[in-house]
């Protein structure tokens, strides 16, 4: 890129090296950042609060919910009780259905152990040498 000076006088001419244009690329670049830096700032002056602000309103926001949630678990708690009676009362066919599933757990305990006895190797009888000698 060639750089022309006039004067009165005599024409200058100066040859741009790339050096010198990185440079002004990045110098430009810097100058941009500066300019977008200052037309921000006062926004961000205005908002630095807000914020502070959200976390405050979550924070309050979170301690009513666990609130809200520990009432729901103590209401539920006192009225089915430790072990749920309450729903079984009003859902017999939920008792069946637990009943039913615990005599299959059983059944399959049961036969569980029948597959661990049939599974172990029989102990083998070892015969010393002196009784094979007598037989």
């Amino acid at each position: 890129m060639a750089k022309t000076t006039q004067t009165t006088e005599t024409i200058e001419t100066t040859q741009l090296t790339p050096a010198d244009a990185l440079r002004n690329g990045w110098l430009a670049y810097l100058g941009l950042y500066g300019a977008a830096y200052e037309r921000v700032k006062p926004l961000t002056e205005k908002t630095a609060g807000i914020f502070e602000e959200l976390i405050v309103k979550g924070e309050k926001v979170e301690a009513n919910a666990q609130d809200a949630a520990e009432d729901v678990r103590t209401r539920a708690n006192s009225f089915y009780g430790d072990n749920f009676a309450g729903i079984r009362k009003f859902f017999p066919e939920f008792v069946a259905k637990s009943s039913r599933v615990d005599d299959l757990e059983a059944e399959i305990e049961a036969l569980n152990k029948k597959v661990a006895a049939l599974t172990k190797k029989p102990a083998t009888k070892r015969t010393s040498k002196t009784a094979e000698k007598a037989a």
